[in-house]
């Protein structure tokens, strides 16, 4: 129960060590209501760090930590509060256990009843009495013993009666087959902060990435209307809106992991909101099978939710073209492989084409000096300077085509031997002579509807 009424001050009234206590406890209760009133589950560690070399050694230890209990008591070891001492773990363990949850307690505040002791194996009270010598912070002078309450924290491990403590989950220990410890990288405490959780952190993170990649591959799709704008048409309008989904995204997601802070909630609703518009565009998937937020059991809602992502990112607007890049295969030749059957029958070909040149000459230039066959018979229509597949001009590509800046657009032929020769061999070969300084070369397919 808290304390919400403050101590009435008047002139003559005895002080008593009750006066201050109570004072002190509508103000601690104060502070805990608002803060929970105004933020969303404010409990869990704002840092932590176990010690690995304890925990090789068969004990768990902590490191540094810092955070809000349930009940709103704040803690910071060990600057400001001593940690609780090492846990031995060896006899801890049922005989077919492999993992086991650790806990950071502290006794219940007792609102009438013992909550400090001056013995220091006093397990039953929240705080233990300690002495300290403080100086007056005026003059640098006068030291003086003052006595301080110190939390009497422990580590309690599961199956420990916890009844009478404030407890929080801190880490989740594995046992090998060898008998030695490793702490679970999927466990998640509680925390008011993504920082303290590495688990969380590379969640973050891998989205990021996931994100990136994803909308660098649907931007590829993108028809450049000019050098700084992009068009879509009637058979993009799938492809707008993933990338559309992914673009508002991502920026959220990079600015949680590049702050590095942030309350697990946050990140979870970003995650979700993705998930959902994400939903969209999945048959498998719908918001109702999204996970809910559990502050308590982080592992779990965070797995759940990332897996959903990752199948849902796996999400692919179907295209009817696919893009084959010419690579140089030696000065003035570009080719490319010709894998499945399909491209071979396609509805048509599509020379894309970009150079240092102006644009006039170079819709004028491909069609007499650029020769398309296969890499077995190109060789030999340069010899004898013989025209390869024919080369049309398009001003206006097949909507199918993302149309890129800078790029002129060529229908491919598919007649005559050198086509034969290109079925046979199965691949694509280019030759461009020097007329284009750094020319680029692209096959685009397109494909039957589906």
């Amino acid at each position: 129960m808290r304390q919400l009424q403050p101590v009435l001050w008047t002139k003559g009234v005895l002080l008593t060590p009750q006066h201050l206590q109570t004072q002190d406890r509508f103000l601690e209760d104060l502070l805990e209501m608002q803060l929970s009133a105004l933020t969303f589950c404010p409990w869990g560690f704002q840092r932590l760090t176990i010690d690995r070399e304890a925990l090789a050694g068969g004990a768990l230890a902590i490191s540094h930590a810092a955070g809000i209990l349930p009940d709103g008591l704040l803690f910071e070891i060990p600057d400001a509060d001593p940690a609780p001492p090492p846990r031995p773990l060896e006899t801890c363990w049922q005989p077919d256990q492999q993992t086991l949850d650790v806990y950071l307690a502290i006794p219940e505040q007792r609102n009438n009843g013992l909550n400090v002791s001056s013995g220091q194996n006093d397990r039953n009270t929240r705080f233990l009495a300690e002495v300290l010598l403080r100086r007056d912070e005026n003059t640098g002078l006068a030291e003086k013993p003052l006595v301080v309450a110190r939390k009497n924290f422990r580590l309690l491990v599961e199956g420990e009666a916890t009844e009478g403590h404030t407890a929080l989950p801190l880490a989740r220990v594995v046992r090998s087959a060898t008998g030695s410890y490793q702490l679970d990288p999927d466990f998640v405490p509680p925390v008011v902060d993504i920082s303290a959780s590495e688990y969380l952190m590379a969640v973050a993170r891998r989205l990021v990435e996931l994100l990136s990649a994803k909308s660098s591959a649907l931007a590829d799709r993108r028809r450049h209307k000019n050098q700084s704008l992009a068009e879509f048409g009637i058979a993009d309008v799938a492809n707008f809106w993933l990338l559309y989904t992914v673009n508002t995204h991502l920026p959220d997601v990079r600015h949680l992991f590049e702050v590095r802070r942030g309350h697990p909630a946050d990140l979870f609703a970003t995650m979700l909101a993705l998930a959902g518009a994400l939903t969209t565009f999945s048959t498998t998937v719908h918001p109702r099978d999204l996970p809910a937020y559990e502050h308590a059991n982080l592992s779990r809602c965070f797995r759940d939710l990332d897996e959903k992502l990752r199948l849902l990112l796996e999400t692919v607007v179907p295209a009817n073209y696919v893009s084959l890049p010419m690579r140089a295969v030696r000065p003035a030749v570009h080719a490319s492989a010709l894998e499945r059957d399909d491209y071979l029958t396609a509805d048509g070909w599509y020379l894309a084409v970009s150079a240092e040149l102006e644009q006039a000459k170079l819709v004028r230039a491909v069609p007499e000096l650029v020769k398309i066959s296969s890499a077995d018979h190109i060789d030999n229509l340069i010899k004898q300077a013989m025209p390869g597949l024919q080369l049309s001009h398009m001003p206006s590509p097949p909507g199918a085509i993302p149309v890129k800046s800078g790029f002129q657009y060529f229908r491919v032929g598919k007649t005559g031997p050198e086509w034969q020769s290109i079925t046979r061999a199965r691949n694509v070969a280019a030759y461009v002579p020097a007329d284009f300084p750094n020319a680029q070369l692209e096959l685009l397919v397109v494909l039957p509807t589906k």
